[in-house]
């Protein structure tokens, strides 16, 4: 099986077209906070619906602080007004698990179109190999024909389908299994 590399960009924590990804910080939790709720009235393609978000930014600056050093991590994206998307990559909790984190990303509807998306996978598969990540997965509803199109321009691969799994706006919609694998670390290079 081969591995594509990814695209070479600048590391985290740069500008790309004036929107800054960088990991998010307890301090962050009430912008990210906002983001996801407001993703949550503006779209259908993201889980929940606006009346079902029960987090606090409390909840969430906790969970921030409780992700440092760890295979899981948020990024943001934050451009002149703010922060307009978010990466949530959780790596997995067992010696078995450890090397896959599942994938959540959105990005508002006004900084759609913009490359924030592709910047924010970009910025997660630069963070993953020296947190010991070597998958990525993810899910997206069938219909989200735009979201689908990037993820497999940016390398995943759909891996499986959930039938008829989800409601969304009173009818039933199927879910896609996405996958990528990132290349491994390479190796050390022999002592002289």
């Amino acid at each position: 099986m081969t591995h594509a590399a990814p695209p070479s960009e600048p590391p985290a924590g740069t500008t790309i077209a004036r929107v800054l990804f960088r990991e998010a910080r307890p301090a962050d939790a009430g912008a990210l906070l906002a983001v996801k709720q407001q993703l949550d009235r503006e779209t259908s393609f993201m889980l929940l619906e606006p009346d079902e978000r029960t987090e606090t930014a409390q909840n969430i600056a906790a969970d921030l602080q409780c992700l440092a050093g760890s295979n899981s991590v948020v990024i943001l994206a934050e451009g002149p007004g703010g922060v307009v998307g978010y990466i949530d990559a959780r790596g997995g909790e067992f010696r078995r698990n450890r090397a896959t984190a599942y994938v959540v990303i959105g990005v508002l509807a006004t900084a759609g179109g913009q490359g924030v998306g592709s910047g924010l996978l970009r910025a997660i598969e630069r963070w993953a190999p020296a947190h010991g990540v070597h998958r990525l997965e993810l899910t997206v509803m069938a219909h989200n024909e735009r979201a689908r199109r990037l993820y497999e321009r940016m390398g995943f691969e759909v891996e499986g389908q959930r039938r008829e799994c989800l409601t969304v706006d009173g009818e039933l919609a199927d879910e896609l299994y996405m996958g990528k694998l990132l290349p491994s670390r390479p190796a050390s290079p022999p002592p002289p």
